[in-house]
């Protein structure tokens, strides 16, 4: 592939950016080191250590484990040499040979290679190799010989199929190597393994039927076993030797399903290539899934796409369903990519995202039907917006967001969602076969382009759009202009945005065509696919009466880009009525009978058949008493029917009737024909199914197992033999043609009668609704809090630090550790004693822990100790120079460390001073949906381009020189643009730490932010919530979208894409201060979402792949969009295409990136969703319903039963289940009690003893005697009653709906109303 970048500016330019990154990074870590050196902390040196590749990464993220091992350079070595997973499995080999050479420790050498080698495949950022792994055992068969058992846990599900799967295969290469035996099943733990697949309650992609769990169960030569992590037992197979507990195991069912199951050809590929015995059994899983894709290949010759209606499932209440599986309204497919798209995320034009109720915003996750699960929606104004049909019949696509709010009444309908634009990269990632591309300007221009072969057919261009050459774009788009593949790049880029967005009237269009061979082009091509073919000779009728007459602004004027004052089409309606129009019932090409589509045969008797027919075709029109004026696309129209203007009248030029009457009778047949096949079909299917049931009661009958049962009943079917259809040959030209007209309709008839190329305008729509709303705000814990320092319940219900100082002493659960200076016990890091009684002035020397014996069962080495809390709060504010105490210092009730030591109770005041909450790891986050961008404006971002020049952006996309506010840049990897919803909380971050430094510390402030510009180019760590890995990013700018806008590099780097997650950032120094592992939780998961390492660089060949899956290209070849015609898989096209992966070993991989279409702002469209700003659920759901009553693409009736029977009644019966479960809590203290105390008031002693519990005798007096409130109340339960009451009147569900809810409200009634049930209070058992 040529390179269309400059390669010795951008590599310049990047390797002065990484030398910026690295010395800014530098400066950062010797302010951090400094502080870290006096003491304070839980570790005298930063915890987060740099690494600039995968290599570095391991090392430092297993360095618990390589007990000192190094193995930097010789992995970094090993990935120059081969690929990721062939690295892993060697170099898992070498470690664990090495580690037993070292130790002699069999369990610690299989153990410590398995992590390494499931570190490499992930990166090195998953928690998986720590928390995925719970430990590696060495059992034993029933013959006596060892073998390797690996318990697998939930976080093994972050490291997914293929990961699962070949660490089970690293684990057996590595007990070969060690000489350790292969496992041997025994049958009990055979049948517990599919036990536990029928009670797992997951999510599974694929769940093995009991069969394939008894194949590949004893055939793996590692056992595959689990810590439990369900709450259902097993009651079958129980307290078996070799598998600890009798609860579900989780791991073990996702290893087996997600990874053996799914991911066998991959497993199959290393197995073969190691020539690894034992692994025969993954054969049948890999067969199985090339078999299925071979029935795929098989099947494709049909045309029509499939629907796909998983996006419906688990529809929530106040997000609307934008469009049903692949109905017509929907969102119309455009291919491409625009700055802003990308790593799953799509774009819409902003009117849309105006017209959907705006409940689309930027970052707003949509569920959509192909070809992923989801996408973050981002802006476009280079796609078409939607079409809408107003009460008074205006009619027409509104693609300006000027045009919309000049608008004086909200559309009656929205005809047409408009267009959703997802580029090649998505199918390919998805692995999706592309489905047909519309015939629009992007074709057209890649069309006309093929043409331009020389300078000749460019002048031939300039003549007939009326132009001189020097007003076309220079050079010849298909040949490199002087031999300079960059010039020629952005030569070919600039003529297809002139040839895109060119205006031309329909004879210079057809001047166009007839040149140069192309297609009919919007707005001349229209949706003939969806009109019936009934429709046409009626139609064709009517335009013979119509007259052209000159066009005039003012109706529709700002909507779109267009020539108001072009000719327009006068068509009487006055006897237009479509009532004598019938569509009758019809078979596709599978002989399922298709009813007649209601909503036309409506349509028709609403509006008349010839504004139906404008409507359906999708030509914009205006009513002018009883005549319609078509405004654009009508001599498309004329000419798809065979009619001409002549003179201002419509003319025939060909005949019709003959085409369409044979057409039709052909279709009659071909439906008959499969008729009659599924007929046979049926009949013979009840001769078998009677001869099945015969024979199946009869070896029932005899005592037979039920496998031989159903085997028997298969024989005496399998003896019923089916001879075939009478004339193959002709059922599948029947099947055939009911496709083809299935997929073309009436666009057949318009290519038989036209002498123009007609390509389809829109076939594909996208199903699509809203899931998860777009996020910009802090990051919490439940419920916020300030200071990771415990302090029990003595805080109250708010948790309150000085509510806590004023009950005096406080008793709580603490390390023990004991002060190296003065020797008395401290549970702080630094000693809390006085020095003298009377003086403020503490001991403050360094503790260390002090060695307890306890119990081995017990993760936390805390113990009930006492702490002297007002004078150790006055100490604090003495030592912090501070005049008084915030007011608020909220805390945690306890600690979950597995040292319960506290951090300096110092931070947590701070940190209330400036009013920010604290994240579990001490860290202070900001969270906000993934967003990608590759280019920028700096008008965009708020930042002036002379302080971007300083950051190192010297040119723009073009490669002229930095210096306006309106150039175009390419955004480095590591940059990142926040909401402005986070300047407010970063400036008070900075504060917080230059405090922290000063105060704490003793060291001069860093930051010093005077203005919010001041934190431009100020860095900070991006983290996922399900890695153990930060990347180092730079902040440049901001804005007003809810969402963090970066490279798809860089979210790729934290294991993320753009379909709707959302990750946080804290501050770079922040995390250095403040991180510590010892506060990290000790539960399984505990080291989940926490900067265990620091990526500097990014390497796109380390990355998932998917960020290699992007597009990359500046505009799509005819090749392109003529291939997507036959649904190929997009593998077929990779010589073709521009994306990442192909530009691996160049700067291009990081630099030089296209883009298709453009975007006028990053934060077009709402600023929020209206999910967010509507505050009840009875104003989102009548938001949702009333969004989509007004939607063509949306039956409003089925969204109302979903959403009744997949979020109210699940809500109502959880809290149903809730309540009868409940808990009551006092409500002065917060101490909560799982069964009522019979006192009637909460016994928990307030001074004195175990504070924290209920031990011993008690008085009245000792006791806190507050109330007790229920924790879950009756409202709660109801909360939803009379919205699922409105929901159900309003729409008319179904009568299954309204039984189902009246059993359920039955329910309610009967446990809240019901007058034989009394109701007791607390106060009737006092």
């Amino acid at each position: 592939m040529p390179a269309g970048w400059d390669e010795q500016r951008l590599s310049a330019e990047i390797d002065a950016y990484q030398e910026w990154l690295d010395e800014r990074a530098d400066e950062i870590y010797l302010v951090a080191e400094e502080a870290k050196a006096l003491g304070k902390d839980f570790s005298e040196v930063v915890e987060i250590p740099r690494a600039a590749d995968l290599a570095g990464r391991t090392e430092k993220l297993l360095e618990e484990y390589l007990d000192g091992m190094e193995i930097e350079t010789e992995l970094r070595q090993l990935l120059l040499e081969e690929d990721r997973e062939t690295t892993a499995i060697e170099m898992a080999t070498r470690v664990a040979r090495r580690m037993h050479t070292r130790t002699k420790d069999l369990v610690k050498a299989i153990d410590t290679g398995l992590r390494v080698g499931l570190a490499i495949l992930t990166e090195a950022v998953l928690v998986a190799p720590l928390e995925g792994i719970g430990r590696v055992q060495l059992l034993h068969n029933e013959d006596g010989s060892q073998f390797v058992s690996i318990d697998f846990c939930g976080p093994i599900r972050a490291a997914g199929g293929t990961a699962q799967a070949l660490a089970v295969l690293i684990a057996d290469v590595i007990r070969r190597e060690l000489g350790v035996g292969a496992y041997k099943a025994r049958f009990d733990e055979v049948e517990r393994v599919k036990e536990e697949f029928g009670l797992y309650r997951g999510n599974l992609q694929y769940r093995p039927p009991p069969e394939e769990v008894e194949m590949i169960v004893p055939a793996c030569p590692v056992m595959v076993n689990g810590e439990s992590t369900e709450n259902i037992e097993c009651s079958g197979f129980r307290d078996l030797e070799n598998i600890e507990g009798n609860r579900v195991r989780g791991g073990v069912v996702l290893v087996i399903g997600e990874g053996l199951c799914l991911k066998a050809p991959k497993v199959q590929k290393h197995t073969e290539r190691l020539q690894v015995s034992g692994w025969e059994f993954i054969t049948h899983f890999a067969n199985k899934g090339k078999d299925s894709e071979e029935n795929g290949q098989a099947s494709r010759h049909r045309r029509r796409i499939e629907t796909n209606s998983r996006f419906m499932d688990d529809i929530i209440a106040g997000r609307p369903v934008f469009g049903e599986p692949s109905k017509p309204g929907g969102f119309r497919l455009r291919y491409g990519r625009t700055r802003a798209t990308g790593l799953a995320a799509g774009a819409l034009n902003p009117v849309t995202m105006h017209a959907l109720g705006e409940f689309i915003a930027v970052g707003t996750q949509m569920k959509i039907e192909r070809p992923g699960k989801a996408c973050a929606v981002t802006p476009s104004h280079d796609i078409e917006g939607p079409w809408v049909l107003f009460s008074d019949g205006n009619f027409g696509r509104i693609d300006l967001l000027d045009g919309w709010n000049q608008l004086d009444e909200a559309p009656e309908c929205i005809w047409d969602n408009g267009e959703l634009m997802l580029g090649y990269g998505e199918f390919l990632e998805n692995n999706k076969p592309l489905v047909p591309s519309a015939y629009n300007r992007d074709w057209w221009a890649a069309d006309i382009i093929a043409g331009l072969v020389d300078e000749d057919a460019v002048i031939d261009l300039a003549q007939l759009l009326g132009l001189q050459r020097s007003e076309l774009p220079e050079g010849v788009p298909v040949t490199e202009v002087g031999g300079d593949a960059v010039k020629s790049a952005r030569s070919g880029r600039l003529w297809n945005r002139f040839l895109r967005d060119m205006l031309v009237d329909w004879e210079v269009a057809k001047g166009i065509i007839a040149r140069f061979q192309t297609a009919v082009p919007s707005p001349w091509n229209l949706w003939w696919a969806d009109l019936p073919l009934e429709w046409t000779a009626p139609l064709r009728d009517q335009l013979l009466r119509a007259t052209t007459e000159p066009g005039s602004a003012g109706a529709q004027d700002g909507w779109r880009e267009w020539n108001p004052d072009a000719a327009r089409l006068r068509l009487p309606t006055g006897s237009s009525s479509g009532k004598q129009i019938r569509l009758v019932a019809a078979r596709d090409a599978s002989g399922v009978e298709v009813q007649p589509d209601r909503f036309l045969e409506s349509l028709l008797v609403d509006h008349g058949l010839v504004k139906s027919a404008c409507l359906v075709l999708g030509v914009a029109h205006i009513h002018d008493g009883d005549d319609l004026l078509l405004l654009e696309g009508w001599e498309g129209l004329l000419d798809g029917l065979g009619l001409e203007q002549v003179d201002g009248e419509v003319r025939s030029r060909t005949e019709l009737i003959a085409n369409l009457d044979e057409r039709l009778s052909r279709i009659a047949h071909a439906r008959q024909v499969v008729s009659n096949e599924r007929l046979r079909k049926k009949l013979i299917g009840a001769e078998q199914d009677a001869v099945r049931t015969q024979a199946e009661t009869a070896a029932r009958q005899r005592g037979e197992s039920i496998a031989a049962t159903e085997r028997a009943g298969e024989d005496a079917a399998g003896e019923i033999e089916d001879e075939g259809p009478e004339d193959a040959n002709r059922l599948e030209a029947a099947e055939a043609l009911l496709d083809e007209h299935e997929v073309d309709s009436t666009i057949w008839l318009v290519r038989r009668i036209s002498e123009l190329r007609w390509e389809n305008a829109a076939p594909v729509r996208i199903g699509a609704r809203m899931a998860r709303p777009e996020k910009a705000a802090h990051r919490e814990m439940k419920p916020a809090v300030h200071a990771l320092f415990p302090i029990a319940t003595e805080g109250g219900p708010q948790r309150l630090l000085q509510a806590a100082a004023e009950r005096g002493s406080l008793r709580v659960q603490l390390g023990v550790r004991e002060c190296v200076r003065c020797g008395l016990p401290s549970p702080m890091l630094n000693c809390h004693h006085r020095i003298v009684p009377d003086e403020h002035a503490t001991c403050g020397g360094r503790t260390v822990e002090k060695q307890q014996r306890r119990p081995s069962w017990r993760r936390r080495r805390g113990e009930y100790q006492s702490l002297p809390l007002p004078q150790m709060l006055e100490s604090v504010r003495e030592g912090l120079g501070l005049d008084r105490l915030p007011k608020k210092v909220k805390c945690v009730k306890g600690l979950i460390s597995a040292s319960c030591t506290p951090e300096p109770l110092e931070k947590g005041v701070l940190r209330a001073k400036h009013g920010l909450p604290v994240f579990r790891d001490g860290t202070i986050r900001f969270d906000m949906s993934d967003v990608p961008v590759t280019h920028f404006r700096p008008c965009e971002i708020g930042t002036s381009w002379k302080r971007l020049k300083e950051l190192g952006y010297t040119h723009d996309i073009d490669g002229e020189r930095l210096a306006s506010d309106e150039q175009l840049l390419e955004l480095y990897p590591q940059d990142m643009i926040p909401s402005r919803n986070s300047i407010e909380h970063l400036s008070a971050i900075c504060a917080f730490i230059d405090d922290l430094l000063t105060r704490f510390y003793g060291l001069d402030p860093f930051y010093s932010l005077e203005t919010e510009s001041d934190l431009v180019g100020q860095l900070a760590i991006g983290l996922a919530p399900h890695t153990s890995g930060g990347v180092l990013c730079r902040i440049i700018g901001f804005t007003k979208a809810s969402g963090g806008y970066a490279h798809t590099l860089f979210h790729a780097a934290k294991r993320r894409n753009c379909d709707g997650d959302e990750d946080s950032i804290m501050l770079l120094l922040d995390g250095l201060l403040n991180f510590s592992r010892e506060i990290l939780p000790a539960n399984r998961g505990g080291r989940m979402d926490a900067p265990l390492v620091l990526t500097t660089r990014l390497n796109p060949t380390e990355l998932d792949k998917e960020a290699l899956n992007v597009d990359c290209a500046w505009f799509y070849d005819r090749r392109f969009f003529e291939a997507t015609l036959t649904q190929p898989h997009p593998k077929e096209l990779d010589d073709s295409m521009d994306y990442a992966e192909r530009r691996i070993g160049s700067i291009g991989a990081v630099r030089g990136y296209g883009f298709t279409h453009g975007l006028d702002s990053l934060d077009s469209g709402p600023t929020n969703s209206a999910y967010k700003i509507l505050e009840t659920m009875v104003d989102k759901m009548n938001a949702q319903l009333e969004l989509g009553g007004r939607l063509r693409s949306v039956d409003v009736q089925t969204v109302a039963s979903l959403v009744v029977e997949g979020h109210f009644f699940p809500d109502l019966r959880g809290n149903l289940v809730a309540f009868t479960r409940q808990k009551v809590r006092c409500g002065r203290c917060g101490y909560s009690y799982r069964r009522l105390p019979l006192a009637g008031k909460c016994i928990r002693r307030r001074r004195g003893g175990r504070e924290s519990g209920l031990w011993g005798r008690s008085s009245g007096q000792d006791q806190c005697g507050g109330n007790l409130i229920m924790t879950v109340s009756e409202g709660a339960v109801r909360k939803y009653v009379k919205v699922a009451e409105h929901v159900m009147e309003t729409y008319d569900t179904s009568v299954y709906t309204q039984q189902k809810y009246t059993w359920l409200a039955e329910t309610l009634d009967g446990l809240f109303a019901n007058e034989r049930i009394k109701v007791y209070t607390l106060d009737d058992f006092v």
